[in-house]
């Protein structure tokens, strides 16, 4: 059996040093920082640091050497063996026909150092939550790794000169779609406008609110609790304020870092997805295991007419040092709406969404029960906050602004969930057919999801008694999965429609 690549340990070893020297910073950040900290105390104290730190840091040696020691894999034609682990072993078996994505991860130190992980993953949903292979090696041996999969996989004499013929559907210098620093610019200022159109409504209802704790003052109507509440509302909006320039700035480092050199690429009947600057990834999967298809748009996107497309794998993680389960993975950051059908006809034919053949039948289910909830909500707190100022003995100025700002404050929430009802309104509808189904669902935020009705598992009908009776119906959608996104709704639907999917079932 053949063991890592030996500069993993050296690569793990310089992460190990930043996490060493950040445990002991956090450990005795109160010496160095401290009301109370000197010199002479830290002077006096810097040698049990460094011994507390060089045992720390040999630890870190000691497990990066024995877990080099005891890994390893081994390729044959049927089947890769991979063994890792110290303290708890794992000894893993796949078998190559059996294989169901092969993910390449590479983080800036390990490009540093020329190693990277391989991920192989079956696709099973019993361990969803981890790949079932990993093997850290070098670059050069992890990429011949990826086409000797592959070709053991297809088990074709023509996998390999498939593999070395790729056709590029997406990438930097295809005319289909060309993810530029224009277009990266554009998707950071989208994404921003999303913080920043709520941020501009609430800074709408702050000014009113300010006007009105100034006429307050004024006429010293509340007195210090005026003062209180203009300082409030003053800090939140500073706040709100501050997050959307720290949302910026990340929006436009994930658009700039996290999707460099974003490109998709066919090899086959495989599907490879590669992108990333400090950490590199290239994730592989096979076509006929994709779960589904949603196309997103936010509310700005859709004012302004662009989506993101998203895909989802059964059984697939591209995840390949937490074991944690992976989302949606995203298919195109950044396109045109009206493009979706053209790229989506070159990369996933059997999944460009059809029209809808039905629409929500009813308006009132959308608000009904939050109404209901949101009015016996408001009343609670109302009288509660009503019955403690009383027992404190408020004023009844106070008591009036405090019942009227809990009032005003279910209304805007009201008014929120009416407007969005009417975006779901508009935005649920079906489209049901024996080659796929197309769900239209969600409120400021449209998501338009394919599947193929081969992973469709079960569906249940959701409904109240007089929803029933009136004939109207939610649908649920549930999907073959491994992950908690494995329900697709559709809401208020004529019970018509259920039937129609429940015979793609048994098919």
């Amino acid at each position: 059996m053949k063991r890592f690549d030996k500069r993993y340990i050296y690569s793990s070893l310089l992460s190990d040093l930043f996490s060493s020297l950040v445990l002991i910073f956090v450990v005795f950040k109160e010496f160095f920082l401290g009301d109370e900290a000197n010199t002479e105390d830290i002077i006096d104290i810097l040698p049990v640091v460094a011994i507390i730190f060089a045992v720390v840091y040999l630890c870190f040696i000691v497990y990066r050497i024995l877990y080099y020691k005891t890994s390893g894999y081994e390729l044959t034609q049927t089947e890769i063996k991979c063994n890792r682990g110290v303290f708890v072993r794992k000894r893993s078996i796949l078998e190559c026909k059996k294989i169901h994505a092969v993910n390449k991860k590479q983080n800036l130190i390990q490009r540093i150092f020329g190693v990277a992980v391989l991920t192989v993953d079956s696709g099973s949903t019993n361990t969803s939550t981890q790949a079932e292979i990993t093997i850290i090696e070098s670059e050069k041996n992890v990429d011949e790794l990826l086409n000797k999969l592959s070709a053991l996989k297809d088990n074709t004499a023509n996998a390999l000169v498939n593999e070395q013929k790729e056709e590029i559907l997406l990438s930097e210098d295809d005319s289909l779609y060309r993810f530029t620093s224009k277009k990266k610019m554009l998707y950071t200022l989208i994404n921003i406008a999303s913080t920043a159109f709520f941020t501009v409504l609430f800074g709408l209802l702050a000014i009113i609110v300010l006007s009105v704790c100034k006429l307050m003052l004024q006429q010293n109507f509340l007195g210090t609790w005026g003062e209180y509440l203009l300082y409030a509302t003053l800090i939140t909006l500073g706040a709100i304020l501050l997050f959307s320039s720290f949302s910026f700035i990340g929006c436009m480092i994930n658009s700039f870092i996290g999707y460099y050199n974003f490109r998709i690429s066919k090899r086959g009947n495989d599907i490879q997805i590669s992108f990333g600057l400090l950490e590199k990834h290239t994730n592989t999967f096979s076509y006929d295991r994709i779960k589904a298809v949603k196309i997103s748009q936010g509310l700005v996107q859709r004012m302004l007419g662009f989506a993101t497309i998203k895909l989802e794998v059964i059984g697939y993680t591209n995840d390949t040092g937490n074991d944690n389960n992976s989302e949606l993975g995203v298919l195109v950051p950044f396109c045109k709406y009206d493009e979706v059908s053209e790229i989506l006809g070159k990369v996933l034919p059997d999944y460009i969404p059809d029209k809808k053949q039905t629409k929500s039948v009813s308006y009132f289910p959308f608000v009904s029960w939050f109404m209901l909830i949101l009015g016996i909500t408001t009343s609670v707190l109302l009288l509660e906050s009503i019955a403690v100022m009383a027992l404190l003995k408020v004023p009844s100025t106070v008591i009036t602004a405090v019942s009227l700002a809990i009032c005003g404050v279910a209304f805007v929430i009201l008014i929120i969930k009416l407007i969005s009802a009417v975006f779901s309104y508009k935005n649920n509808g079906l489209s049901a057919s024996i080659d796929k189904i197309t769900v239209y669902n969600g409120g400021f935020t449209r998501n338009v999801t394919v599947f193929k009705p081969k992973n469709l598992i079960a569906t249940e009908n959701v409904a109240t008694p007089m929803q029933k009776k009136a004939g109207i119906t939610s649908l649920v959608m549930h999907l073959k999965t491994n992950s908690l996104s494995n329900e697709v709704k559709v809401n208020i639907q004529s019970d018509v429609i259920t039937q129609d999917v429940e015979k793609l079932l048994t098919l």
